[in-house]
């Protein structure tokens, strides 16, 4: 039996195996150790990565951001809708299930469910795996955001299914950060905080090892705020400063070139990252017309000052929940492609301090590296670096609340319960473990306070109440 560890990103994907005791990340045809996440149906046959994004094809049937719209219900519940706009595919919600529509209008329109999607890129790196091994992968450890609801968890897992993959553990992404970098580095007894910025979510973490065990004291972050928020905030000011001079030209309405522009202003994006001053973002639209914006790391960060101060209000917010400062903080894990811009680096470390940044692993490989190192364990049937293997971690990296309508401990149950700063479309709502079970707080009156999610606890079925409503403890 072979197991492999696979990191299912929004915008890159990766695949890792454990090579003389240490974690590889495996490289693909185009000599990279990750493949886009994106998914291009040209009949007959299907391409992922590099390949979908140079198909020439309808670009509507070219498909991203699986993992933004997988466990969806409603597309209008979907918070993102800045990015929505460009979106260059089609969308639907059908049998209550939001998914991309091929060839819509046409006799052969067909229905995609995020998963399906989703199992295509999980298909792409099973292969990858196999051709490098020379033998059959049989099992695979899946990372997934730390706030993933059950919805999103039990689509994940039908994906890894539809994959042909046997899912041996759906590990945390920054619980499996955490083991990467504990891997290389051999923490002894601290406090870690794991700040995962990727293409679509952001994950953040505190967690302590104590006597070579991880403890999860508490979990954050936005699963709809990441790097493609950032490219579109840069598409935008490009469209903007275009229309200034080309008023006459609609180029949002034209999925061919929003695709051209989305690439050029990634790329912008992910140079400015890498210090560089100045880009131009600049695609050729005819003979006689083109789109040609000056971009330099200042414009950039005013631009996206909002979402700077939206990752470091999670920041606040975990440490908060964890009850600790950030000077009780000793080393901070930076993971995922946003880690390397230096304006956020630099807030980080007005935060923290400098000495406590980690960036000793590749950003874009150190997920993909913890899930190898787990799968590698479960593989030889040892012990899990840091974590027991009978851990439920949608129980245990939660604190624990108490509730009751009246805010006082009579007649209140004990719940499991994380309160991710909803965005404003919740704002007067969140969410709660029960018994192992994820349960909204959310969809109710706000003037009422009165809630329609139900759930049976120990003495009947009580109502679970608004945020407003719920009472912090100690233990």
């Amino acid at each position: 039996m072979v197991y492999i560890g696979i990191d299912l990103g929004t915008t890159y994907s990766c695949v890792s195996v454990i090579e003389d005791g240490k974690p590889v990340a495996i490289v693909c045809e185009d000599g990279k150790p990750t493949i886009p996440s994106v998914v291009a149906y040209c009949e007959p046959e299907i391409l992922v990565g590099n390949p979908a994004l140079m198909c020439n094809t309808d670009v509507t049937n070219i498909l991203y951001d699986s993992k933004r719209l997988i466990g969806w219900h409603v597309l209008n519940d979907l918070p993102n809708a800045e990015t929505r706009q460009l979106w260059t595919f089609n969308v639907d919600a059908r049998n209550n299930v939001a998914g991309y529509v091929l060839n819509k209008g046409a006799a052969e329109e067909k229905f995609l469910t995020p998963e399906e999607v989703s199992a295509e890129i999980l298909k792409k790196l099973k292969a990858t795996a196999e051709k490098y091994l020379s033998t059959k992968v049989t099992g695979a450890v899946v990372t997934v955001p730390a706030l993933f609801n059950s919805d999103q968890i039990a689509a994940t897992k039908r994906a890894v299914e539809l994959a042909g993959l046997e899912l041996k553990y759906l590990l945390k992404e920054p619980t499996s950060a955490a083991i990467a970098y504990n891997h290389k580095k051999k923490f002894e007894n601290s406090k870690l905080l794991i700040f995962d910025f990727g293409g679509g979510t952001l994950d953040i973490s505190i967690a302590e090892i104590k006597d070579k065990d991880l403890e999860v004291k508490a979990v954050g972050g936005d699963t709809q705020l990441g790097g493609q928020d950032f490219d579109g905030k840069i598409m935008k000011y490009s469209i903007d400063e275009f229309a200034k001079s080309s008023s006459n030209y609609d180029i949002v309405n034209k999925p061919k070139l929003i695709k051209r522009l989305r690439a050029a202003c990634k790329e912008g994006k992910e140079a400015l990252s890498f210090n560089l001053s100045s880009y131009n973002i600049h695609i050729d639209i005819n003979d006689e017309l083109d789109l040609n914006v000056a971009m330099t790391s200042n414009k950039l960060n005013e631009l996206c000052n909002e979402l700077y101060n939206k990752a470091m209000h999670q920041v606040d917010n975990v440490l908060n929940t964890a009850q600790l400062k950030a000077s009780q903080i000793d080393h901070v894990i930076l993971v995922g492609g946003m880690a390397r811009i230096p304006f956020l680096q630099q807030k980080l470390t007005d935060k923290f301090g400098n000495d406590k940044l980690k960036f000793d692993i590749n950003p874009d490989e150190a997920v993909a590296y913890g899930a190898a190192i787990v799968a590698n364990a479960l593989e030889k049937g040892i012990a899990i670096p840091l974590i027991n293997n009978t851990m439920n971690e949608l129980a245990r990296n939660i604190n624990n609340l108490q509730i009751g309508g009246d805010n006082s401990s009579t007649n209140s149950h004990k719940i499991l319960f994380y309160c991710p700063d909803p965005p404003e479309w919740r704002r007067y709502a969140s969410v709660a473990y029960f018994k192992d079970k994820l349960y909204y707080l959310g969809g109710g009156d706000r003037k009422t306070r009165k809630d329609t999610n139900r759930v049976n606890m120990e003495d009947g079925e009580k109502d679970l109440l608004f945020l407003s409503q719920l009472v912090w403890f100690k233990q």
